[in-house]
């Protein structure tokens, strides 16, 4: 299968409408860039190559360009107030300022914090700017759930509905018996092949092509891989287990629901309304399908905005409704099912809190914080405490430990949560 003739397809198909997210293939020259450079393409998403990939990991599949467009860029009063030179976090061998913790022990690439329309502090290393884009891993989920609750409130997608009443090619599969709303939050419990540091089935970025062409197994990308996951370990929905193949059934759900493309939404109905000033790319397979787990790379300060609109009941600066502000309430209030389901989960020895709709509402010493969260260091934080925003990406050299969920969760947050208290 020819990537060039799927592009042209995508062009030609009915289902693609007007403004729509722009497909592209690999960059090439990229590719044998980072090839010449010891960086073998097949590994690129490595975490001995994250520092070189993570800011382009897009040129590396393909992809769709998200186009900014409408509203104009939310501005912010720059008065960084906060020095993180100054501020000391605790580590294994004494006290560290912030800024060294960050680069050198969390490999922290960009960190942008806003309070309110308050720029406090911003930093760019590895090379970035604030326009650079980086890979956002599973923030990208959180982004997903967006989308889903926007339907929902439109009248056109029922969460409490089975998933195969929108995708009827998953009865026989995992999911059948499975809600849109258990799959959402993570409390399907689907048995995969996972290995050590994973959420995923490595079958399933196989059937992406994350590394490397293989349409010849999986000519319909992730959705050939879909109806081979068949069996569930414990009762539907009791219990909290994180699986990246949740979030890609939400995707295909969405799509099948509002019957557009979930780049063509991601453009339209937020990128198009929150006030970013960069345009994002969302990596897919080669048959077109967004790797809707985690495959948004956007610039860092756009994080922040996204951010601070949901800080603001879902309306962008200009008063726009973007995301429900019911979505966002029953994220942060939960229910009885999430909790107890979060309880019975590996990530309850994080904090107590629950995951809902893609995110997880975390008490962080007595703070209520909202966090869309990928691996290898990419956050967004938001204390409904301070009204404070912290985004965040980086390139930490493993996947899922408890040392970074720490530094991460219970020193950077509460240091920088700390520090924004004291600002007016």
């Amino acid at each position: 299968m020819k990537l060039k003739s799927l592009s042209l397809a995508f062009l030609l198909s009915g289902s693609f409408v007007a403004n729509a997210a722009t497909f592209h293939q690999p960059d090439q020259a990229f590719l044998e860039a980072a090839t010449a450079s010891g960086l073998p393409v097949e590994l690129w998403d490595s975490a001995e190559y994250a520092a070189s990939s993570f800011p382009n990991a897009y040129k590396f599949t393909p992809s769709y360009e998200i186009e900014k467009s409408g509203v104009a860029p939310e501005q912010f009063k720059t008065d960084k107030a906060l020095d993180f030179s100054q501020i000391m976090v605790p580590a294994i061998d004494g006290e560290m300022s912030l800024n060294d913790f960050l680069r050198d022990r969390v490999k922290n690439h960009s960190m942008v914090v806003l309070k309110g329309d308050n720029l406090l502090h911003e930093h760019y290393w590895n090379g970035m700017d604030e326009t650079s884009t980086h890979l956002d891993m599973s923030v990208t989920k959180s982004f997903t759930a967006m989308l889903a609750g926007i339907a929902a409130a439109q009248g056109k997608l029922d969460m409490s509905k089975p998933v195969t009443d929108y995708l009827p090619e998953l009865k026989g599969s995992a999911w059948d018996g499975a809600t849109v709303q258990e799959t959402a939050d993570m409390r399907t419990n689907v048995i995969q092949e996972v290995q050590k540091h994973k959420s995923w089935d490595t079958r399933m970025t196989d059937a992406q092509g994350w590394n490397g062409d293989h349409s010849d197994t999986y000519p319909n990308g992730i959705k050939d891989y879909m109806p081979m996951v068949k069996d569930v370990a414990t009762p539907m929905g009791s219990k909290y287990a994180y699986q990246c193949i949740n979030t890609e059934v939400l995707g295909k759900v969405v799509e099948a629901a509002t019957g557009e493309k979930l780049a063509d939404l991601l453009e339209k109905q937020i990128w198009g309304k929150v006030g970013m000033a960069n345009n994002a790319h969302y990596q897919a397979d080669y048959a077109g399908n967004p790797v809707a787990s985690g495959g948004l790379n956007a610039a860092t300060k756009d994080l922040a905005r996204v951010g601070r609109m949901l800080m603001n009941q879902g309306k962008n600066y200009q008063g726009e409704q973007v995301v429900p502000a019911e979505f966002i309430a029953n994220i942060l209030e939960g229910n009885a099912e999430v909790r107890s389901a979060w309880l019975k989960g590996k990530e309850s020895a994080l904090a107590d809190g629950w995951y809902k709709d893609q995110f997880r509402t975390l008490d962080l010493n007595g703070r209520k914080v909202m966090a869309m969260v990928g691996i290898h260091g990419q956050v967004v934080a938001m204390d409904h405490q301070t009204g404070t925003v912290v985004a965040m990406n980086g390139g930490y050299p493993q996947t899922e430990t408890p040392r970074m969920a720490i530094a991460i969760f219970h020193k950077v947050l509460p240091a920088i949560f700390a520090a924004a208290d004291q600002v007016k």
